[in-house]
């Protein structure tokens, strides 16, 4: 019986293997600046730590070894303010997946960032960069209030997620001690022909008849041209007028009809034209296009409505 139990204990020995086979590792290796010690770099996936290491403090390098993955980074250190966040840094097997130099924010500073995101979900996000990198987030409280205190000086962009509203951002200077009040109040998204909320854009086409009598073919081509233009910016002003702010509340009825015929003015100013097409019989048509959210988009003209 004894060289029956040796095979059976074999073949159970090669079905584990064959299931579980080992998941080859990559890592990633970087180097922040300056150089300082207790700086520590934490790789986390799905908001759990997987592991973390300390940066050496001579140099400033640092690497870890990880499963094949995608991973985000937050770089913690005594002299920094906020933690340095680097999300979806990926790691592919066998491989190391160097990070471009990691600069450390600056020392602790005296200014404050405050304000209210109105008419959001919970779940509300905000979050503050420097030089493009995440330094700090803050969940906002069920009345959308939020703050970062202890800013250094400089230049700052809030970016501001919520379930079910658009991205948005919106760019804040600051010096030291100031206290900054920042509102905004973002976009409610519902399916509207012109719109592209991922991209953060709004989309009219126009089209213009050319006139009957022109001095010269270019001046006839013009003109039917501002016409096109004419009529992308009329469908322009129809779309916008079905953007809501909430669920239940429209845009024109956030400003009131006065301040939102003025702003609009203002904010239609801003187009480019991101295609001109001629057509048969001298007509053109046109498509204008205008930010929807960010510094110059349509939500900046909210503020702080």
């Amino acid at each position: 019986m004894r060289p029956i139990i040796v095979v059976c204990c074999s073949i159970a020995l090669l079905v584990s293997l064959t299931a579980c086979p080992t998941k080859k590792e990559g890592a990633i290796e970087g180097v922040v600046v300056p150089p300082s010690a207790g700086v520590r770099i934490a790789v986390m996936q799905q908001g759990k730590a997987i592991t973390s290491v300390e940066v050496n403090a001579q140099d400033g390098k640092f690497r870890t070894s990880l499963p094949a993955g995608t991973y985000d980074i937050k770089v913690t250190a005594p002299s920094s303010p906020f933690p340095l966040a680097l999300p979806g840094i990926v790691v592919k097997p066998s491989e190391t997946t160097v990070l471009s130099p990691i600069t450390l924010a600056p020392s602790k500073g005296s200014a404050v960032i405050t304000g209210k995101i109105k008419a959001t979900a919970a779940g509300t996000r905000v979050a503050l960069l420097a030089e493009g990198v995440e330094r700090a987030s803050v969940n906002a409280s069920s009345e959308g209030r939020y703050e970062f205190e202890g800013i250094p000086a400089g230049r700052y962009t809030l970016q501001v997620s919520s379930p079910g509203y658009a991205n948005d951002s919106a760019a804040i200077g600051i010096s030291d001690d100031q206290r900054v009040t920042k509102d905004m109040r973002l976009l409610y998204i519902t399916a509207i022909e012109g719109i592209d909320w991922s991209a953060g854009k709004i989309r009219s086409r126009g089209i213009g008849l050319p006139p009957k009598q022109a001095p010269t073919p270019t001046v006839k081509r013009e003109m039917a041209k501002r016409a096109a233009v004419a009529d992308a910016e009329r469908n322009l002003l129809r779309i916008i007028e079905l953007i809501n702010v909430g669920p239940d509340q429209k845009f024109i009825e956030a400003l009131g009809e006065k301040t939102y015929t003025q702003k609009l003015q203002g904010y239609l100013q801003g187009y480019r034209i991101a295609t001109e097409r001629d057509m048969d019989g001298g007509k053109i048509e046109v498509e204008l296009e205008l930010p929807l959210t960010g510094p110059d988009g349509l939500s900046s003209y909210l503020q702080p409505y």
